[in-house]
């Protein structure tokens, strides 16, 4: 009897299955402990199977990545998508980001992993090319915002620097941020008293009032702004925040 061929959209789900089952490994385990082995003993496929999927482990944590990066930047998109200024709009994606963390620590940490040299020495030509195109969509979403701000002249570049270098200074202080003081991620032995959607909120007004990005801080508020977009734009995540008991407090 010949075997069944399954069709394409059969195969995506098989795919996605083995992913959410390593997914949910690394949550108990965390990403270093993460094997194919206990991968298979834990999905209905054989060992065979699996691997025509994933050619192995570094392979599958990139597909997770790869995973994660399309989430992040659905929520990146939508911020970046609201009828709002563009620092409002850039303050919205980067709240997006910790919401992110917050609701998906395991991907947050995987798409780190994913970075290394190793993994990528060691996956699929299929899976490089499928993360160089969702980084370019996710980057896509922070360049926007800041063209859109450099075309109404609320931003202005600052001497030496580009449009890749305002993305890459917004990026490092969310990231940074949320790396050190969220609680579902890891955390830095200063963190005494910080609370980490506070200090997000802190950071951007820093970046973006030393970047002449107005309105200034002194000149909107901000916060109000902020929960009024969240509500709107992000009504599904909140509900799932308030559910794990992990309202935003700025």
């Amino acid at each position: 009897m010949s075997p069944r061929i399954l069709d394409e959209q059969s195969l995506r789900d098989r795919e996605q299955l083995i992913i959410d089952v390593a997914i949910a490994l690394i949550e108990s385990l965390g990403v270093e402990n993460l094997t194919m082995d206990k991968v298979i003993a834990k999905v209905p496929f054989s060992k065979g199977t699996v691997y025509k999927h994933f050619i192995g482990k570094e392979d599958l944590v990139l597909a997770i990545s790869n995973y994660a990066i399309n989430i992040l930047a659905d929520l990146f998109w939508r911020a970046a998508q609201f009828e709002g200024c563009a620092r409002e709009r850039m303050l919205l994606l980067n709240f997006s980001y910790l919401i992110y963390a917050v609701l998906y620590p395991a991907l947050f940490q995987t798409v780190i992993c994913g970075k290394s040299p190793n993994v990528y020495g060691k996956s699929s030509e299929k899976r490089l090319q499928e993360q160089e195109q969702l980084e370019f969509k996710l980057l896509g979403a922070i360049h926007g915002i800041v063209e859109d701000a450099l075309a109404n002249k609320s931003l202005t570049l600052p001497e030496n620097m580009d449009i890749q270098q305002i993305c890459f200074a917004n990026w490092s202080m969310a990231y940074g941020t949320i790396s050190l003081l969220s609680g579902e991620t890891e955390q830095c032995s200063g963190r005494t008293a910080l609370v980490v959607e506070r200090e997000l909120f802190n950071q951007n007004n820093l970046l973006f009032d030393g970047l002449k990005w107005s309105p200034l801080a002194q000149e909107k508020e901000y916060s109000t702004a902020l929960k009024t977009a969240l509500a709107k734009v992000f009504t599904k995540e909140l509900k799932s925040l308030h559910e794990k008991g992990r309202d935003l407090n700025f």
